[in-house]
């Protein structure tokens, strides 16, 4: 199955923060890590591990970042077809402090980041892709992927963090799975209820609608009848990248042919074993793993 990814390319320097800073004075820290980051580029990176031929859009210059950012995409079994070389293009970067309880603070800038354009992208450079996954951070770039894939009857999955709220709507119309973070649905149905901003939000589109919350795990409408999928209690470390990460199993379930019940559970499982590890492409499991170790029978 060909998968292609778009969005924000980040690469981030994770930091476990001791738990008594002092300020003004060198600190030693248990844990400093550099990775690649941001969530297609994180799902572009799962959705590999878990055995599909995946590509990623961004623009690369001949500097640090870039290089970082390359290694970290390829390293995993990233297609490098849609790199393209860009003069003085660069990543954007983060830097994520993560506290004892796997709580995170991100720093990040995106000076001399350069969105990819759709003049780069033709309607034919789609032609044996089986799904879409983008982001709502590139958002010119990822509309127009939607609105190809709609025409061709791609399937496409929506990670939408945060935008203005005609673009959400328009992102969210034109995908046929959007899976977002509570706040994002809250922004754009103005409700507040997870149930209630799921409803909203499933009104505004034909799209198969998921919400995650974190601990409170991920909701879905089913014939208008509410799914809950509890998260999975794991020991915590770090949460970076476990949204992603959930984004990139939900959509190998669905190219797996999971039921919506099923690729939640799947989606929810692999996103606990993220968890685990601090970074959010330290341990991405793999589709052998993920046969081995995840059972829908919970569910029976």
């Amino acid at each position: 199955m060909k998968v292609l990814c778009s969005g924000l390319n980040v690469v981030d320097l994770l930091v476990l923060v001791p738990s008594n800073i002092k300020i003004g004075q060198k600190n030693e820290c248990d844990r400093i890590v550099l990775q690649g980051g941001a969530p297609a580029g994180n799902a572009a990176c799962a959705l590999a591990s878990l055995g599909h031929d995946t590509s990623f859009l961004g623009y690369f210059g001949n500097n640090l970042l870039s290089s970082v950012a390359i290694d970290e995409l390829t390293r995993h079994g990233v297609n490098v077809d849609f790199f393209i070389e860009k003069e003085d293009a660069t990543p954007a970067i983060a830097i994520v402090q993560v506290d004892d309880a796997g709580e995170r603070t991100v720093f990040y800038s995106t000076e001399n980041y350069i969105p990819f354009s759709p003049k780069d992208f033709n309607k034919e450079d789609l032609n044996g892709f089986n799904l879409i996954l983008v982001d709502g951070y590139d958002t010119e770039i990822n509309s127009h992927l939607l609105e190809l894939a709609n025409r061709l009857g791609i399937k496409s999955v929506l990670d939408m963090e945060a935008s203005d709220h005609d673009t959400m709507k328009k992102m969210i119309g034109l995908c046929t799975h959007a899976v977002l973070p509570l706040e994002a649905a809250q922004k754009v149905s103005g409700e507040q209820d997870v149930v209630k901003a799921l409803r909203a939000v499933s009104e505004l589109t034909d799209a198969q609608v998921v919400i995650t919350d974190g601990v409170e795990g991920a909701f879905a409408l089913n014939n208008k009848q509410v799914i809950h999928q509890p998260s999975f209690k794991v020991d915590v470390v770090d949460t970076t990248g476990c949204g992603d990460s959930f984004h990139a199993a939900y959509a190998s379930g669905l190219l797996q042919g999971f039921t919506l019940e099923e690729r939640l559970y799947y989606a929810s499982y692999y996103a606990s074993q993220v968890a685990e590890h601090f970074g959010g492409r330290t341990f991405l499991p793999t589709k052998d793993f993920m046969d081995k170790n995840c059972s829908f029978k919970i569910n029976a």
